[in-house]
């Protein structure tokens, strides 16, 4: 495989990923509008379908970022392989080369299960949490 060819099946991927991350942050928008509407005093029934529903939104966010750092990873390995010598590709490695073969992983980038920790506060505090 040629550089061009790592680099155009890096750049069909990430089109598919964004793609995939606005759909997930809509679907974090209707589950917000979704605990707006039950916040208060609904049924437990209803609280617990709604926080299942985003636990489902979460587990996909997680999975994307997963899967981007994956894609990521073995990107640079594979430039890596090819023994490239484009200044571009090497500060790529040097990004995301890592020792070993790149694995998959829910918790791959702390900023981004940081990011889905506040979400997840705040999307409980608004289902569970009675206002005064």
């Amino acid at each position: 495989m040629s550089e061009f060819e790592v680099w155009s099946v890096l750049t069909s991927f990430m089109i598919s990923n964004a793609i995939y991350t606005a759909a997930i942050f809509f679907m974090v928008w209707v589950a917000f509008r979704a605990a707006n509407q039950i916040a208060g005093d609904s049924s437990l029934l209803a609280k617990v379908l709604v926080t299942l529903f985003f636990a489902g939104i979460v587990f996909n966010g997680l999975t994307v970022s997963g899967n981007l750092m994956l894609n990521l990873e073995s990107t640079a390995l594979s430039l890596q392989m090819i023994g490239t010598d484009n200044p571009n590709a090497l500060r790529f490695i040097a990004g995301y080369g890592g020792a070993g073969q790149p694995a998959f992983s829910l918790l791959s980038n702390p900023i981004n299960v940081g990011w889905w920790s506040v979400i997840t506060l705040m999307f409980l505090n608004t289902v569970w949490i009675k206002k005064a």
